[in-house]
């Protein structure tokens, strides 16, 4: 009696009452094969649902490895591509083999707008990765923006759904250049405008990025043709270009560094 007594005043009605259910619990268990098959059906889904759960979140983690280094590897392909190197030789070189012209670097997207007219993305890399401003930003699809202002570990970035992005593009048949201007109406479209009316277009040309430009590669995707017109103002087309860069799913991306930028910029701005 002076143990139960002891036992209500340390666990209180409620406790005792569930050491009581537990007892009774085990003693059902301990006596009856139908309620032991109950339970072991019980735990066994139980613990199954947990096994689940940590498989997912395993394979989760490892998948998001994986993708990090495909998307490594990917940044190493393309800066093999003939379109990342120059011919540009050392003096004591025999094998006449190209200089590298551009490097890429995997990178994530941790924020994006765009339903302003004035968009912008931010990386999560930044000075100490290596970015630094001017630098291109290219999706596995095609362009996205350029590098405007940077941290240590993050990098704002100015997006092509941008009224001020313009980039050199061109027809990838015809060669004729052009700027990419986007129009702030959609973020699944763009246009390509000063293409002269005498070079001839058609709907689902492909455009590209040009060589006159200092922050991508020649030949990097931009879009197709969707329609053309003719501006009355100035006589060129205006053509209507539905991105390959999906922007409302941006995620994936990698920053281009062109190796020459400087030394370019140095000698066309000390022209007479």
């Amino acid at each position: 009696m002076q143990k139960l007594t002891k036992l209500l005043k340390k666990f209180g009605l409620v406790g005792f009452f569930l050491i009581l259910e537990i007892i009774a619990f085990l003693l059902v268990y301990r006596r009856n094969v139908y309620h032991q098959a109950v339970f072991n059906s019980a735990t066994a889904e139980f613990t199954g649902r947990i096994f689940e759960f940590y498989a997912q979140t395993a394979n989760y983690l490892m998948l998001r490895k994986e993708n990090e280094l495909l998307a490594e590897e990917n940044a190493r392909l393309r800066a093999e591509v003939s379109s990342s190197k120059y011919r540009f030789y050392d003096n004591n070189s025999t094998s006449k083999i190209p200089k590298q012209a551009y490097e890429f670097m995997p990178c994530r997207v941790v924020n994006n707008s765009t339903r302003e007219s004035k968009n912008y993305f931010t990386i999560d890399a930044g000075s100490q990765q290596g970015i630094s401003p001017d630098m291109g930003i290219i999706s596995p699809n095609g362009i996205a923006g350029v590098v405007v202002d940077v941290s240590p570990h993050f990098s704002l970035c100015l997006s092509v759904l941008h009224i001020g992005f313009p980039v050199s593009v061109q027809l990838r048949k015809s060669k004729d250049f052009g700027s990419l201007e986007w129009d702030a109406i959609s973020p699944f479209y763009s246009n390509l405008m000063y293409i002269p009316t005498h070079v001839e277009v058609n709907k689902g040309d492909t455009v590209e990025t040009s060589s006159h430009s200092t922050v991508f590669p020649e030949g990097v995707p931009v879009g197709i043709v969707e329609s053309y017109t003719i501006n009355p103002d100035d006589g060129y087309y205006i053509i209507r270009i539905k991105l390959f860069t999906r922007f409302t799913a941006l995620r994936q991306v990698y920053a281009v560094d062109y190796l020459f930028r400087e030394e370019q910029k140095l000698l066309e701005n000390s022209k007479p």
